[in-house]
């Protein structure tokens, strides 16, 4: 299980937020697929549900082969 780190940041690239959640995933790949589905979903950790980010920054700091991803959801209106 490892800790995954969002940061959320609005369509214009300007900070919003912060999230945070443990994962049972044990692949980056397949982290990045989970945080991309909530992320469609709306159901992002530590927003209300259906808030809608258009950019997300993952870290999972444990991970041993860990570094930044950006996740994009172009169909987000900004």
């Amino acid at each position: 299980m490892y800790l995954v780190k969002l940061t959320y940041f609005k369509g214009n690239g300007k900070f919003y937020s912060k999230g945070k959640y443990n994962s049972e995933h044990t692949h980056l790949f397949e982290i990045w697929n989970e945080v991309s589905r909530m992320q469609k979903e709306g159901k992002l950790p530590d927003l209300v549900d259906g808030a809608g980010m258009p950019i997300v920054l993952v870290k999972v700091p444990r991970h041993p082969h860990r570094h930044p991803h950006l996740c994009i959801d172009m169909s987000v209106e900004t």
